[in-house]
């Protein structure tokens, strides 16, 4: 009998560890026989594409990139990043990794916005636009201190993207101690990414495992 999918999606600010530690979940994953399926948004998608050339800067927007395009722009490749890959992955039995997924616009635009509107109408409209993405069988959010963040962005020596300035990501990281507000009804668990790396995916395996399954004999 083919084993059931599970869906995680993995959060944090720019700086959380977010991607170091998917990849080594995966890995762990594996090693033990279960089918995995590493992703990401923004997707490798067309979409997904056109934003990470908006945030890297390789494309402009005539009118800015504004926290409503981008929030429709998100939306519209999670769509295609569902339809196209999660759920197929899923249907094979796999554990699908993704690291970000709607909880990022949820935070990200919201915090970023400009508009006269109020938080809480801004995250009403990004939920509503995401209505029907599929939801994760668990969200784990990396919590980090922005200061512990910036240090590792800067190590890595690359050109800061849209939304890796040091406000911006202070803000955030308050957002996602909070992350079960963003998305009520969902599945969240939290671990501290302050640490090193090893501790850290010590702790993401734990506060996983009950969530997903064991390989079967």
């Amino acid at each position: 009998m083919k084993r059931r999918g599970t869906f995680v999606a993995i959060e944090g600010i720019d700086g959380a560890g977010t991607t170091t530690q998917t990849e080594r979940y995966a890995a762990t994953l594996r090693a033990s026989g279960r089918l995995v399926h590493v992703t990401r948004e923004p997707s490798t998608g067309p979409v997904g594409t056109f934003i990470r050339d908006i945030l890297a800067g390789r494309r402009q927007l005539p009118g800015g990139p504004g926290f409503d395009l981008m929030a429709l722009l998100f939306a519209a490749d999670r769509l295609d990043h569902v339809r196209g890959e999660i759920e197929p992955s899923l249907r094979e039995g796999a554990v699908v990794l993704s690291d970000r997924y709607d909880l990022s616009s949820l935070a990200y635009q919201s915090v970023s916005s400009e508009s006269n509107l109020q938080a809480h109408e801004i995250v009403a409209w990004i939920r509503e636009l995401n209505r029907f993405a599929r939801r994760p069988d668990v969200t784990l959010v990396v919590d980090v201190s922005p200061e512990i963040a910036a240090g590792r962005r800067k190590s890595r020596g690359l050109p800061g993207d849209l939304y890796e300035v040091e406000a911006l990501q202070a803000r955030l990281a308050k957002a996602y101690a909070h992350a079960e507000a963003l998305v009520p009804g969902d599945r969240v668990v939290h671990v501290r990414g302050d640490g090193d790396i090893e501790s850290v995916a010590l702790a993401i395996h734990a506060a996983l495992a009950p969530f997903v399954e064991a390989p079967t004999s």
